[in-house]
């Protein structure tokens, strides 16, 4: 029995065998595919929730969404990057955005943005864990039958009487 060819509507767009496919939102999707469009999906709605969450909203406006649908078609950035860049400026750089101009600061702290984050992970790789070690130090406890101190200022009486 021979299995029915089904087109891949992902970035490949090929046929495949139906066995083989997999169903996201109605749509057929070869293995490889089927994951890039889930992390792209993921990474979306982490975006999408991390607008809300910096500008205290429900939902992202018209114009952030057309924002980042700008971002992502003319300029080539991903989800992913897009909701570094706006941890970035709100997080490091400790810039408040305002709800009206949306995230129109995204694309001038994106470069930016890239280095710092290339630079911290080559920090990261660089840094060399050190294991702490413990030695146990022995110390003789204080003998209290020469105190110094004590025999200094400790008088003896019968010597006065003398």
């Amino acid at each position: 029995m021979s299995s029915r060819l089904v087109k891949c509507y992902g970035t490949c767009e090929q046929k495949h065998p139906q066995s083989i496919m997999q169903k996201f939102k109605s749509k057929n999707y070869c293995p490889a595919c089927y994951k890039k469009k889930v992390k792209e999906v993921e990474d979306r709605e982490n975006l999408y929730n991390k607008c809300k969450e910096v500008f205290g909203i429900s939902f992202p406006t018209g114009l952030m969404l057309r924002q980042i649908k700008q971002f992502k078609e003319e300029r080539g950035y991903t989800y992913k990057n897009i909701g570094f860049a706006l941890d970035y400026i709100v997080r490091i750089k400790k810039i408040q955005l305002e709800l009206k101009y949306g995230l129109a600061l995204i694309p001038h702290y994106y470069d930016e943005m890239i280095d710092y984050y290339k630079d911290l992970k080559r920090r990261r790789e660089n840094m060399v864990v050190k294991k702490i070690e413990t030695q146990k130090v022995q110390i003789k406890p204080p003998s209290l039958s020469q105190n110094r101190y004590r025999d200094k200022k400790l008088i003896n009486m019968e010597d006065l009487l003398k």
